[in-house]
């Protein structure tokens, strides 16, 4: 490590953290930042106290933790350690902790003062997790409120799309080289004509190809015989594509070459051996996700090939799901990926798309906060005592739709109150370090065997818990009972028995297992999963009850089940319905006992179109399944209402009788709105149609008819919506008329693009030096000016341009036509009339 670039920089790095508490490194690839930095810091005698290194990833967490531990010649658990999710290797007088980012939040949430902890580094923080920007968020609250001696230090390779300078505007940034070797690139994408197989994508079946190429014949794709005799390291998208790809290439590849995957739910002696350096005689292929692409240096590789495609999960507020998508990789994840070729010498990376393409990547990746589940970060601002995620301090605000799906769902299950306030069952699963939905389900088990010596409901939460978080695939189909087995036996076994031992359960998972049952099973799930209890719907597949279809393979023995609770199911692209993938059949029973209060009756009232008349009855609902309905013989005053307001959404404001009249009101308060939003309501068709209840709806009381909707006065209702100071400005800024000289009030007219119109007979515009100025003079009106016989003659919006050009070719054609009317050489300087040259003579003399 004494050669690596950051060595040069470190002098700074110590006097800056003696002079600051907050520090930005940037560091490209090579530089050592995540590795030769912090091991130096351990001997820094000022840094007295524990320093905490985040990693993105537990793979990277675990290998530089080992590396540094080797280069110390100590085992790990002494100087130095790490912590990940499920595996800890940490001492008493551990002084470099390598953790993952939701490890911190944790520590952080458990003791916010951070007591024994000098510094925290956040490494490769451009990756943008969640967690990272909650971490960081969180350090920063603890550094500015308690701990003022704390040293922050940020991270990257690069600072592209990282906002440092409103977060951290006191932090000290230094830069240090980077240590690479050249990269030759090349492009070769899939042909065309190439189809798709049964097993393998087109885009896969030619990297297969290609890498087959790379190591039995690469001088043709320009590989060096040096590169040649290195290891490759091919980025996918997923495990998906890793393990098809695996199963394609392992019966092709040289003898010499071994093959190993890398991926983050992959068991660590796996992954600890796919970056390991090859045997002698050996090369390696190295099939990996992007968890190779930053932090990890992986002996051996010379070469890269690059899919180009990652996969990126994309949060649906409207179904409470997250789609997994297959989305093009950024400039900069390209340029990560090709540098993992030149970390040890000259290196080769073919990238599987068209050179053009490469210009019209996005430059970096969005974060994450703004696409991605926010429920469990919701909950630990919960926790940490905030109401919104605005008031913490974070790079990127998060999406606000995302954000209050969120908070209504830890409503739903009573972990927050009304006020976004962490409940004393909320409380409770927290401590449970499980995702929201589970936590709540293993709390409310324990609520429900509380004083009893039968426990078989909360061990089984436990099981449940345990094989949901993992998402254990446990062989075919989608039945939640028939998965349970997997756990066993799986890398989740584990995680289960943690959960028993916090439940002071004191069986064997295979104990709870035994006695495990369907009508159990569909309780707990329906616990955690209220909105995805689901009814047939016949051919369609199930209705869940937060209104979103799925289907289930026809082949799947809950195909033919009336009800079912889907614990996991995926949004399809191009399709209306989801697919279930974890389902468990839920006996109508439980609907009546223990669900019953998942279930509401409620009045509605609706149009009948066959009966021409309102129709009102009481339903019993979960979320959006109707279970009862019950005919109402009175519709009363507040119902009806309702019913007309739903019919106008749904069809459309053409309802209501918007003559010229409105709709010249509504461009010019569009126009008006754009001065000054505070003073101008939005009475757009959109945000009319969301406003209808508090501008409508209070006249709505005496229509029983749908034809008695058009007879309503719009005008005086839209116009009744402005103050008396806003009506006045109205007509200053944006009049119906406008006051020629002649006494005329010609009309003015509004259009959707921003026009205004003025039309007006030419002689009446005589003398006019330009066309008038509305909006405080912003708005120029354009002028139509019309023939004796009121036809349109000329259009401008430039009055004193068409005087001295346009205006000589009108004159000559009308003057003929129409000879009794004043056509003057110099109209800019001649008096306006409205009459003829007869009757202007008459009336001078």
């Amino acid at each position: 490590m004494d050669a690596l670039p950051i060595q040069s920089l470190l002098p700074q790095v110590r006097q800056a953290l003696i002079s600051s508490n907050q520090l930005i490194i940037e560091a490209p690839t090579g530089a050592g930042k995540s590795t030769a930095l912090p091991f130096a810091m351990l001997d820094w005698p000022e840094i007295n106290g524990r320093i905490l290194m985040l990693e993105p990833r537990r793979v990277a967490a675990r290998s530089i933790a080992a590396y540094l531990a080797r280069n110390r010649q100590q085992s790990l658990g002494q100087d130095i350690g790490f912590r990940v999710r499920g595996d800890t290797r940490v001492g008493s007088n551990t002084k470099l902790e390598i953790i993952t980012e939701g490890i911190l939040t944790r520590m952080i949430q458990q003791d916010p003062t951070l007591e024994g902890v000098a510094v925290v580094i956040f490494d490769e923080i451009h990756e943008r997790h969640l967690t990272t920007d909650l971490g960081l968020a969180l350090a920063l609250e603890v550094q500015a409120s308690l701990r003022d001696d704390l040293k922050i230090v940020a991270m990257s390779a690069t600072l592209q799309g990282l906002d440092f300078t409103k977060l951290m505007p006191q932090a000290m940034h230094l830069c240090s080289d980077g240590r690479s070797f050249p990269v030759s690139i090349s492009y070769s994408a899939p042909p065309t004509n190439l189809r798709d197989s049964n097993t393998m994508p087109s885009w896969l079946s030619h990297m297969g190809k290609v890498i087959l190429a790379m190591f039995n014949d690469a001088a043709t794709l320009g590989v060096s015989e040096p590169q040649q005799r290195g290891s490759l390291l091919a980025f996918l998208p997923g495990r998906a594509e890793i393990l098809k790809l695996q199963d394609y290439l392992a019966s092709r590849l040289p003898q010499d070459v071994t093959l190993h995957p890398l991926y983050g739910e992959l068991p660590a002696e796996l992954q600890d051996a796919a970056i390991a350096p090859p045997t002698r005689g050996q090369r390696k292929l190295v099939l990996s996700t992007n968890v190779a692409e930053s932090s990890l240096t992986i002996e051996g590789i010379t070469m890269v090939v690059d899919s180009g495609y990652r996969r990126q999960a994309s949060f649906n507020p409207r179904t409470g799901v997250t789609r997994l998508g297959l989305k093009r990789i950024s400039q900069a994840s390209a340029q990560q990926r090709a540098g993992r070729a030149g970390r040890l010498s000259a290196g080769f990376c073919l990238r599987l798309w068209p050179q053009e393409e490469q210009g019209r990547l996005a430059a970096a990746d969005d974060p994450e906060i703004l696409s991605g589940d926010l429920l469990p970060v919701v909950l630990e601002a919960a926790n940490w005592g905030v109401k919104s995620l605005a008031e913490l301090p974070l790079l990127t605000q998060p999406n606000p739709g995302n954000e209050a799906v969120a908070w209504e769902l830890l409503a739903a299950l009573e972990l927050v109150d009304e006020t976004h306030k962490l409940t004393a069952h909320g409380r409770a699963a927290y401590q449970f370090g499980a995702s929201p939905r589970l936590a709540h389900m293993m709390v409310k088990a324990q609520l429900m065997t509380r004083g009893s010596d039968d426990q078989q409901l909360l061990g089984l939460a436990c099981l449940l818990a345990a094989l949901l978080a993992g998402r254990a695939s446990g062989g075919p189909g989608c039945d939640v009972l028939d998965k349970l087995p997997s756990l066993l036996r799986g890398p989740d076994n584990h995680q289960v028995k943690q959960w028993l031992t916090r439940c002071q359960l004191r069986e064997s998972p295979a104990h709870y297992l035994k006695a495990a049952n369907n009508y159990d099973v569909a309780l707990l799930l329906a616990l955690a999963y209220p909105d995805r209890i689901a009814r047939a719907r016949g051919q369609a597949g199930f209705l869940l009850a937060n209104g979103t279809g799925v289907t289930v393979d026809s082949q799947d023995a809950l195909a033919s089940a009336e009800w079912l609770v889907v614990a996991d199911f995926q949004e399809q692209e191009g399709r209306s319905s989801g697919r279930a993938y974890l389902a468990a059949m839920l006996p109508p029973a439980l609907l009546t006992t223990e669900l019953a209060f998942l279930c509401h009756w409620q009045e509605e009232a609706g149009w009948d179109d066959a009966k021409a008349r309102f129709s009102a009855e009481r339903q019993l609902r979960l979320g959006k399944l109707i279970l009862k309905r019950e005919a109402l013989p009175k519709v009363d005053k507040q119902l009806k209402r309702q019913a007309l307001l739903t019919v106008i959404r749904q069809r459309g404001l053409n309802l209501l009788n918007l003559d010229d009249r409105v709709r010249q009101l509504q461009f010019r308060l569009t126009l008006a709105q754009s001065e000054d939003p505070t003073l101008f309501p939005d009475c757009s068709d959109s945000a009319l149609l969301d406003s209808l209840d508090a501008w409508l709806g209070p006249y709505l009381d005496d229509i029983s008819q749908l034809k008695q909707l058009a007879e309503l006065d719009i005008y005086g209702l839209l116009l009744n919506r402005l103050s008396w100071a806003a009506r006045q400005q109205l007509e200053e800024w944006l009049p119906g008329h406008w006051p020629m000289a002649t006494g005329t009030h010609a009309p003015i007219r509004y259009d959707d693009s921003g026009r205004a119109l003025l039309s007006v007979r030419l002689q009446e515009a005589l003398g006019m030096s330009d066309s008038p100025k509305l909006l405080k003079g912003k708005l120029s009106v354009t002028m139509e000016l019309l023939s004796p016989a009121q036809r349109p003659l000329a259009l401008t919006a430039d009055l004193a341009s068409f005087w001295r050009g346009p205006y000589e070719e009108v004159k000559k054609e009308m003057r003929g036509r129409y000879p009794k009317h004043l056509w003057p050489d110099d109209p800019a300087n001649t008096l306006p009339t409205k009459y003829t040259k007869k009757r202007m003579g008459t009336m001078s003399s």
